[in-house]
């Protein structure tokens, strides 16, 4: 797969000599360190199915939201007992409930956190946005675990089975085990089509000119393109070092610095990348879908010319053959470029790229389960998203928009403003910017219109 190579300008260390003191465990070494799931718990993960998932969310056919939870449960601040044995007593319905919540809650909590990250660079605290990126990041993973059927709660985990039954997994803390519980997932076959299928792509699934060019299906597991797409799933551990040092070391000791003129082009970039019914980022993704389900075949995507033939021709006009055999603009996406980038210390832009790919995934997997269980959330959760678009300061209280994609003309113009404005040193930026600087970190934007299309 070609990459830009593209490394980061906008970076600078200060105190080079003392940085080798930044304490980094690599994705090479993070295995020494944290115990793999043991046999028992990966037996466990493989009963996780998400249509017992889909099966708990009917109940919003009917049910106002709030509250989220039904009367009848046991804990209505989804706080679960610490206690093994009390943990274990909680019953298959209470716990269906609970994890079927996490889905859509956790992605719409994880759009915020990626919102102050996006705030915390802005305004030129990397190691903020460094920390509120990890939790971005881990937001996404917990949402798409319990989406297919997986809770991760305080050292408590359990998963759902076919049957709605309760399974209990080790106990390990939260971001050890949902890092290992997401890889694990998804080495699951399976899982490629929970994961894929919802990001939408020329008024469809991006799966669907994949399967015009391999009907049977992808052979590739959902790990292995995650790896291909950038994201080694495992770099969730190596991220949340990156956080560790954030969060509790002096930063004057390690400062990172970004330069305003490489953030406004970051935020150009990153908002055409997560924008709705986008296509530049996906049709990147899909090539590099494409490619590696040919080279599992011992082929290349050239091979396949006769099969591109059968695109509808509002796909063929988003994804020429040439562009899919990287004949033109060779380079992966810049989002993918520095996604992909292992560097130590992790860069800011690197680990929002992370949380960004991880959320439209989760947001995606938390959207088709509401919309298979027969729940339209835009009408259904009507006074909830309304509610909380108001709150977030989106829109005048009682003003939602006809739609949540209009909220992307307020991103728009503010990306204008943003490119007009001097960017000779951070006060001059963010003066200019003045209040498009909230609007560009909204990403809650992006929780609801990918949530209540």
């Amino acid at each position: 797969m070609l990459r830009s190579g593209s490394n980061f300008t906008g970076i600078s260390l200060k105190g080079q000599t003392g940085w080798p003191k930044f304490q980094v465990t690599h994705s090479a070494g993070w295995r020494e360190m944290i115990a793999p799931l043991n046999q028992q718990d990966k037996a466990t993960l493989a009963l996780a199915d998400p249509a017992v998932i889909v099966a708990a969310l009917t109940r919003y056919r009917n049910a106002a939201v709030p509250p989220w939870l039904s009367a009848v449960n046991h804990f209505p601040d989804g706080v679960l007992p610490t206690g093994p044995v009390a943990f274990g007593g909680v019953s298959a319905q209470d716990m269906s409930e609970l994890i079927a919540v996490r889905g859509p809650l956790h992605a719409v909590d994880g759009w915020s956190y990626l919102g102050r990250a996006l705030a915390s660079l802005l305004s030129g605290q990397v190691h903020a946005a460094r920390h509120l990126s990890y939790y971005a990041e881990l937001r996404a993973g917990l949402s798409i675990l319990a989406s297919a059927g997986v809770g991760i709660f305080n050292r408590q985990n359990a998963v759902l089975d076919a049957n709605g039954d309760v399974h209990i997994m080790s106990r390990r803390g939260t971001h050890e085990m949902a890092w290992l519980a997401l890889s694990e997932w998804a080495a699951r076959a399976s899982s490629i089509e929970h994961l894929i299928s919802p990001i939408r792509f020329a008024g469809g699934s991006l799966l669907d000119p994949f399967q015009e060019f391999f009907p049977g299906g992808a052979s590739t597991a959902i790990g292995e393109l995650m790896i291909e797409w950038g994201f080694d799933l495992q770099q969730g551990l190596v991220d949340r070092n990156q956080r560790n040092w954030s969060s509790y070391q002096p930063t004057a000791l390690g400062p990172i610095l970004t330069r305003p003129v490489d953030d406004a082009a970051f935020f150009q970039m990153f908002w055409q990348a997560v924008r709705p019914n986008g296509v530049e980022l996906e049709r990147h993704l899909l090539r590099i879908l494409l490619e590696t389900e040919a080279r599992s075949l011992n082929a290349g995507v050239a091979d396949y010319e006769h099969r591109y033939e059968r695109l509808q021709a509002g796909t063929k006009n988003v994804v020429s053959f040439g562009f899919l055999t990287r004949v033109v603009d060779a380079y992966d996406h810049q989002f993918l470029t520095y996604l992909a980038d292992r560097a130590a210390p992790a860069h800011p832009y690197a680990m929002l790229c992370r949380a960004g790919l991880l959320l439209k995934l989760a947001i995606g997997m938390a959207e088709e389960n509401l919309r298979a269980a027969g729940v339209q959330p835009t009408q259904h959760f009507n006074d909830w998203w309304q509610d909380f678009g108001a709150q977030q300061g989106l829109w005048p209280p009682g003003n939602p928009p006809e739609a949540t994609v209009d909220l992307w003309s307020d991103i728009e113009l503010a990306l204008e403003d943003c490119a007009a404005a001097p960017t000779g040193h951070r006060h001059e930026w963010i003066t200019a910017l003045a209040g498009n600087a909230i609007r560009m970190c909204e990403t809650e934007r992006a929780a609801l219109w990918g949530l209540f299309q």
